[in-house]
């Protein structure tokens, strides 16, 4: 359950030393938002880990939070294979909870609040995927991914 008034997104943010986007995409029957490959040129540097990024759903309205999640889950849980064979190959999964958050009317206000049951949160512990949750000002549709610094040495 979410209250907040705002748009929100959920998206799967994956990072592999070996595989393509092109073989994650297939596997997964996602269209990335963005991806690169491993060795690929990024400017000064070259890319160490393969990174893709995709938008598993998306919406204006907050009473359809819950049904995003369920749906979500049914993706984590269709692919179950694939999760166990990409963590394996030394993949990391990350899901995403993006938030569009407007400033409080008066000092105090609650902004956001989110809550995450255990059957959702068990799935994904066992499939191994992360969870993010981020809260960003204006809209989520307009803003990109960027990674952590923690994981900037490995894109």
């Amino acid at each position: 359950m979410i209250t907040s008034k705002e748009p929100f997104s959920i998206d799967i943010v994956l990072r592999h030393p070996s595989r393509s986007p092109e073989s994650i995409a297939e596997a997964l029957s996602l269209k990335p938002k963005g991806a690169y490959s491993v060795g690929q040129n990024l400017g000064t540097l070259s890319a160490k880990w393969t990174f893709f990024h995709a938008c598993l759903q998306e919406a204006r309205d907050p009473s359809d939070y819950e049904s995003a999640l369920a749906k979500v889950g049914q993706f984590l849980e269709k692919n179950a294979a694939f999760w166990a064979d990409f963590i394996a190959g030394n993949g990391e999964a990350e899901l995403v909870l993006n938030h569009a958050l407007e400033p409080p009317e008066e000092e105090g206000d609650k902004i956001l609040e989110m809550y995450l049951g255990p059957a959702f949160l068990r799935a994904l512990s066992a499939q191994g995927i992360g969870l993010r949750v981020q809260g960003w000002q204006g809209t989520v549709k307009t803003r990109q991914f960027a990674l952590p610094s923690t994981r900037a040495n490995k894109g």
